[in-house]
């Protein structure tokens, strides 16, 4: 470093130690990197403060913003880092939009996506076995929580159809890499639609995803923060009934070979129709799950590999609120909610409020040893709150002994 920038280091640690009294702290930016208070973070910003290093004439109205190594001092060491942002930032914004139209268009887009990416796939129909005899549509590519990676239709009132040949084998799509955007497609006829695996940060939405042998939508393997938004996901199960979830979060206990951990994950807003099993499946060593806003139909439920609520929660800390379910007369459906106890420690914490639930059948009718309970979780600490529930007599408050625990806390 010359004597010069070295004086003027010097010079701006003394002269800009404080705010400066013409401009009020309330007024200065927080966005990192805004050093002139303009409220944007550009090249305007680098200028100033390689000017600011070389002439100690120069007034920076908000030198802190600049203070990338966060050390108290605004030096050439943080303009080094406001380039390398800024040059981060310019590619990340600017990205690239990239048009298929044939499914080997749209593997090696997947495939070779960079962030900021956008793949927009036209109409029409992407078979992917018949692209050298592939058993899915798999990328590893990465996002970033700034330029995720978008998937989408370039028509969204004519969206592609992604799908397989059959519903015994296959994932019509498997991504490993964090932050995408899978949005405005129809997913169809594989053994399992969309598959999250060690995925982060990714996001599912406006998709029509059903025709599965299995679930229809699989978060797993380490797969957290991920959000299934605004889907309509029906007909899963088809070929194995009993593994038929419409969402399933997280893995048993029983499966090796993954990261059981699948954390804060959230399901808002989704339709679930003719689901053979469990419309979501919230897995144990699981923690944090939220579903809201979904409206959840019992025809279709099979009974099968113990198949009996519209949501089945062995993980911790699970929210279940705003939800409305219609039994539909299904005699398989024997509770609105369980809570399974399935690994020590887990199948606790959770809290269920504001659902709105009808059963069709007198409390107990099809099965006095489960009732059709509201909630069904034996042994756990679960919180009910404004919960509501037909019985075949209309909607009504539900009572304290609509839920099997000992151990509920009622806020209603």
């Amino acid at each position: 470093m010359n004597k010069k920038i070295f004086s003027a280091i010097i010079a701006g640690i003394m002269t800009f130690s404080v705010i400066p009294t013409a401009v009020s702290a309330e007024s200065l930016s927080e966005i990192k990197g805004d050093v002139n208070s303009d409220g944007e973070f550009n090249v305007s910003d680098l200028v100033l403060v390689q000017k600011w290093l070389l002439n100690d004439s120069i007034k920076l109205e908000n030198w802190k913003m600049g203070d990338f190594c966060e050390d108290g001092v605004l030096d050439s060491f943080d303009l080094c880092l406001m380039r390398n942002e800024l040059i981060g930032k310019k590619t990340e914004i600017q990205g690239r939009k990239i048009e298929v139209s044939n499914i080997e268009e749209l593997f090696v887009a997947a495939r070779n996506a960079q962030p900021g990416d956008t793949i927009l796939a036209a109409p029409g129909t992407y078979d992917y076995t018949t692209y050298q005899g592939a058993q899915k549509i798999d990328t590893s590519a990465e996002g970033t929580k700034e330029a995720p990676i978008i998937l989408t239709a370039a028509d969204p009132e004519n969206p592609p159809v992604i799908t397989g040949t059959t519903a015994e084998n296959g994932y019509v799509l498997q991504i490993t890499g964090d932050y995408w955007i899978v949005e405005n497609l129809i997913i169809t006829t594989s053994q399992k639609g969309i598959v999250l695996d060690n995925s982060n940060h990714t996001i599912i939405r406006n998709c029509d995803i059903g025709n599965t042998g299995s679930e229809a939508v699989a978060l797993r393997d380490g797969s957290s923060y991920c959000l299934v938004q605004n889907c309509n996901i029906h007909d899963s199960g088809l070929i194995t009934p009993g593994y038929g979830e419409g969402v399933y979060i997280g893995s048993s206990y029983t499966v090796t070979g993954f990261d059981y951990k699948c954390d804060n994950n959230t399901v808002d807003g989704c339709t679930f129709k003719n689901i053979a099993a469990e419309h979501v499946d919230v897995k144990e060593f699981t923690t944090g799950t939220e579903i809201f806003n979904c409206t959840f139909y019992g025809d279709g439920m099979s009974g099968q590999n113990f198949a009996g609520s519209f949501i089945d929660i062995a993980g911790n800390g699970c929210y279940v609120h705003d939800n409305i379910g219609y039994r539909n007369n299904n005699p398989q459906i024997v509770a609105a909610f369980e809570i399974h106890d399935q690994a020590d420690g887990w199948g606790y914490h959770n809290r269920f409020e504001n659902n709105t639930l009808y059963m069709d059948r007198e409390y107990g009718e099809i099965d006095t040893s489960r009732r059709m309970y509201v909630v069904d979780g034996w042994f756990s600490d679960f919180t009910v709150k404004n919960n509501l529930v037909d019985y075949g007599n209309g909607l009504e408050k539900a009572l304290p002994e609509y839920y099997n625990s000992d151990y509920v806390t009622f806020e209603d």
